[in-house]
Order: C-alpha cells, then sequence, then structure tokens
C-alpha cells in the first residue's frame, strides 16, 4: 500500500509543532518566519501555513511575519489581550483573538469608550481602516461619524449608547475659568436691584421686595431689627427696593415673618432663573457639573437641646469629624463656578444616599443635553448612583474609589495614586493608565476589557484625570461660608434652616448676575470686592 503526502503530513506534524515549540523556548518565545526555516528542519510548508496551527500565533503587524505560541499569549498578555515583545525590526503584535478581524470586533465591543481608526492602528502596529471599515458594512460593528473621525462601536444600541458618553471624557479638560482680575467694585445696591428684577415673577409667598432685603441680610449677617435699621438709613437701598421714606421699610419683626413665610422652592426658582441667565453666556457651561457637601451646626442654646436632640431637622453626623446639624449638597457647574442646584439634609444622612435627591432636583431645572460627566469624592461611590447618574443625566459619575468597599479595590486605588504621582504627565487616556497599571494585579481581581471590574477602574482613571475640576466646589463653599453666611445658622425650624441655606446660594449668585450685567466679568466668581 503506497503512502500519500497528506498521510506523511499528518504523522509528523506533531514533531513539527514540537520543534517550532523548542525553538520558540530558546530565543526568547517569539520568532520570525525566516528564522524558523533557518534554525529548525521544520519543512517550509509547515511554516508557511502555521497561522491556522492551534497552538501558535502568528503577528497582527509585519504580514504575519512573527510567531509565537498561544501558551505564551495567554499568560504574558496585558487585561485587553495584547502582548508586544520586542523583535528586529521594531515590536511584534499579538493578540488572544488570533486574527485583526476578530480583535478588531473585540475592541469596538469590549472597550468601554469604542475604538477609532487611529487607536487601532496604534494598538495593532499596521493600518486598520479597511478591515474596520468592511466589518462595519458587513454589521458586525457600528461606525458613526465623531469628532472629524469615525467611532467603531457595539452593534447594541444600549451598548454604543454607553460608549459615546464615555468617549467625550476620555481626554483630561480644564474648563475652569480664569483668575478673577480687578474690574473695581460691585455695590449692594446694584444686587439688591438685580435680585430683585428676578423675584418679581418667582416669588409669591412674601412681597419681592422683603426677599430682596433678606438676600442682602445673607451678606450683613445683621438681626432683623438691624436690617430695618441698614435699610432706614441707606437711601440707595430704599430706592432699590421701591421704599420712598424710612418710615415705608418694614420693621424688624415683619421682616422676620416674611423670613419665615418665604419658601425655599421660590428661591430654588430664582436660584435657577439666575443660573441660566449666567450659563447661556459661558463656552463651556454645562459640560462638566461636581456634587459635594459640607456640614453646619445647627443653632442651640445649651448642650442638653443638642443632646436630646430637641432641634428639629438635626442630627448628630460624621463630617470632618463629630457634629451635630445638617448636610448642605451642591451641585457646580464646572466651567462657571456656579451652584446650580442645592438640597439639605439632616446631620445623620449618608452621602451616597443623598445623591440620587440632588440629581434630581438638577435635572428637573436644567438642560443636560451637553453634560459631558458628574464629578464627585469617594463619599458618593456606589454602583446605584452610577446607574442613576446614567439614566437621569445620560452622563458617567465620576468618583475616587471608596476603599471600604473593599481590600482589592483600596490596593487599586492606591495603585491608581502612586501611578499618576509618576507617570501623571504621560497619560493622556484611561487606556495610557491601564497599561501602566500591574497586569498580574488586574488579573488576579478578574478585571477584563469589558468586564464591570474594568469599568470601575476605568471610571476611578477618568476621575484622577479631571479632578482638579472637583476644587470648584470646595471654592463655591468657601464662598458661601465667608460672603452670604451659609453656617451662621440663626433658625431652629427645618423649613426655616432651609430657606436660609438656599438664600445663601441665592445671594452669591445673585452677585454673579450682577457682575455680569455690570460687564465686570473678573468679579463674577466671587463678591469679595462687594460694597
Amino acid at each position: 500500500m503506497s503512502t500519500t503526502r497528506s498521510d506523511v503530513s499528518k504523522n509528523t506534524t506533531p514533531t513539527h509543532k514540537i520543534a517550532v515549540r523548542e525553538f520558540l523556548r530558546t530565543h526568547g518565545e517569539v520568532a520570525s518566519k525566516e528564522q524558523l526555516r533557518a534554525g529548525t528542519s521544520v519543512p517550509a510548508w509547515y511554516i508557511d501555513q502555521i497561522a491556522s496551527e492551534d497552538p501558535f500565533y502568528t503577528s497582527l503587524n509585519s504580514d504575519g511575519r512573527y510567531v509565537t505560541s498561544k501558551h505564551v499569549v495567554g499568560h504574558r498578555s496585558t487585561h485587553d489581550g495584547f502582548w508586544r515583545p520586542e523583535v528586529d525590526d521594531g515590536v511584534a503584535v499579538f493578540h488572544r483573538k488570533e486574527d485583526t478581524k476578530s480583535t478588531l470586533k473585540h475592541l469596538a465591543f469590549r472597550r468601554p469608550s469604542g475604538l477609532t481608526p487611529a487607536e487601532a492602528n496604534d494598538l495593532l502596529g499596521r493600518r486598520c481602516y479597511r478591515p474596520l471599515r468592511n466589518l462595519a458594512e458587513q454589521q458586525e460593528i457600528h461606525a458613526v461619524d465623531w469628532q472629524n473621525t469615525t467611532l467603531y462601536l457595539h452593534s447594541w444600541p444600549s451598548r454604543r449608547d454607553d460608549q459615546l458618553t464615555q468617549r467625550c471624557t476620555d481626554k483630561p479638560t480644564d474648563v475652569t475659568p480664569g483668575e478673577p482680575t480687578e474690574d473695581g467694585y460691585l455695590y449692594r445696591d446694584e444686587l439688591v436691584a438685580t435680585f430683585l428684577s428676578v423675584a418679581v415673577s418667582q416669588i409669591q409667598s412674601i412681597p419681592p421686595e422683603r426677599a430682596a432685603a433678606l438676600v442682602l441680610r445673607q451678606f450683613e449677617g445683621d438681626s432683623f431689627d438691624a436690617l430695618e435699621r441698614r435699610l432706614r438709613r441707606n437711601h440707595s437701598f430704599r430706592e432699590a427696593l421701591d421704599y420712598v421714606e424710612p418710615e415705608d421699610v418694614p420693621d424688624g419683626t415683619s421682616l422676620w415673618r416674611a423670613f419665615n413665610d418665604l419658601q425655599p422652592d421660590e428661591l430654588r426658582e430664582c436660584l435657577q432663573s439666575m443660573c441660566g441667565e449666567l450659563l447661556a453666556d459661558h463656552d463651556h457651561a454645562g459640560e462638566f457639573i461636581i456634587i459635594d457637601g459640607t456640614h453646619i451646626a445647627a443653632w442651640a442654646n445649651t448642650r442638653d437641646e443638642i443632646e436630646n436632640g430637641d432641634v428639629e431637622g438635626a442630627s448628630w453626623g460624621k463630617h470632618e469629624g463629630s457634629f451635630y446639624g445638617y448636610k448642605v449638597f451642591l451641585v457646580v457647574d464646572a466651567a462657571s463656578e456656579l451652584p446650580v442646584a442645592i438640597t439639605m439634609e439632616t446631620g445623620k444622612r449618608n452621602d451616597t444616599t443623598a445623591f440620587e435627591p440632588l440629581i434630581e432636583e438638577f435635572d428637573e431645572r436644567y438642560d443636560t443635553d451637553e453634560l459631558q460627566a458628574t464629578l464627585a469624592d469617594a463619599g458618593f461611590d456606589s454602583q446605584d448612583n452610577r446607574e442613576v447618574c446614567q439614566d437621569r443625566l445620560d452622563c458617567p459619575l465620576l468618583t475616587s474609589i471608596n476603599p471600604r468597599r473593599s481590600s482589592p479595590l483600596a490596593t487599586i486605588k492606591d495603585e491608581i495614586k502612586e501611578l499618576f504621582e509618576d507617570h501623571g504627565e504621560e497619560i493622556d487616556t484611561p487606556y495610557d493608565a491601564l497599561e501602566r497599571l500591574p497586569q498580574e494585579q488586574l488579573s488576579e481581581y478578574g478585571v477584563s476589557v469589558g468586564s464591570v471590574e474594568e469599568s470601575y477602574i476605568f471610571q476611578a482613571i477618568k476621575e484622577r484625570m479631571h479632578r482638579h475640576l472637583r476644587a470648584g466646589v470646595e471654592r463655591v463653599f468657601s464662598r458661601m461660608k465667608s460672603f452670604t453666611g451659609l453656617d451662621r445658622v440663626r433658625a431652629r425650624k427645618e423649613k426655616n434652616v432651609e430657606t436660609h441655606v438656599v438664600l445663601s446660594a441665592v445671594a452669591l449668585v445673585a452677585a454673579s448676575l450682577t457682575a455680569h450685567r455690570q460687564n465686570k466679568p473678573g468679579l463674577i466668581r466671587s463678591p469679595s470686592r462687594l460694597i
């Protein structure tokens, strides 16, 4: 019986595989096909067809010239599936998906923000325009035009919508306003007139001019009797409030009653109206918002009142130590540094659970079409909050990792911190950071492309890239405490404390709007030159 070449091939192929495997082991686990032909007795026909042989991969670049074993790629590849060993003429690129088409589809599906041709070229070390276009034409992936390029995404609409929202925050951004300039001064009578122009259509519970007087009181810290005296003495204040004679000014008791009757939600309407006018004239307004909270102490005369919990709405809480009082939560527009939404909770309210009411307040009042991301500290870190943010605002919530959630996350948080301290200037995208994180650790924690864990770490890296924006909310809280008396509470009824809190934000924004209308842009951020 004669033996065919096919039979010979089947019998000798295991031997060829062993020979190639041994050669690779002794030559750094990667070799060119030319080196295999010259350094082994394996026939050329086997080496030429090696791309289809199970134990081996050929490189995605260099026309498949380089060969390695699947075992090595499986153990040495990064979490995104690539292994890039150095070779004689540069770098060979291998991927666990083996061929170019499968690799590109995998990346378009699993990368949190999709794939552009330029990124594909860099990742695979070869031109990928045509194979990407072919995949899109075959409807295996989805293509959209995005900022003068094509972005390739998941074929499912819900997944690709998430990828598009993520893409907006892949690059560090700086939308913070510049340093204030000397623009003269703002005048209190101008501020009163500015607020009154808004209040006449928004305030129904009390006369609008009395609401304007209460806004003025936030800057002075006056008692109601002292406010009465100030208005009676100052002709410009009376003129702004349309009080012709000193006798027309309400007495201190009437002003207190006005404060007691004023509705916080009417003040929020004023805040929305004033912020809307300011945001409309700011180039980057509405692109990033910042969420944060601070504490204010309750007003109590005796220690017994605090110990017995006698102050309505106040409670013991933790925020920079223990305190007895309330928590105030803000949404701040990062570009303009305006407090655009504000809520108040009891002191024991956890930051995480306060997130949804605050987001709802913001979402109901503002157009969020341009919003790219919401930034917050680790106190707001939860999967529920991420889902609320994505569902309500159609943007990601970028928080630092809360290390209390798990010890692996605490370790990764430390790794991210160290990474940015050492290589922050070299990190242009979250993928740059992921590649520099210890890959063995990521694998140990089950981090792979497209996994929940990768998405979580991806968001934490983005938060580090945009962390400089978060300083804006601290500055806003500082201005509200320094200039508009946020932490100088002189009320015990919970509703009146809330009125005081919202008045503080309204007063700050009224000063900003006055500077805007008076064409003094250097004074929009701070009322420090208010006289």
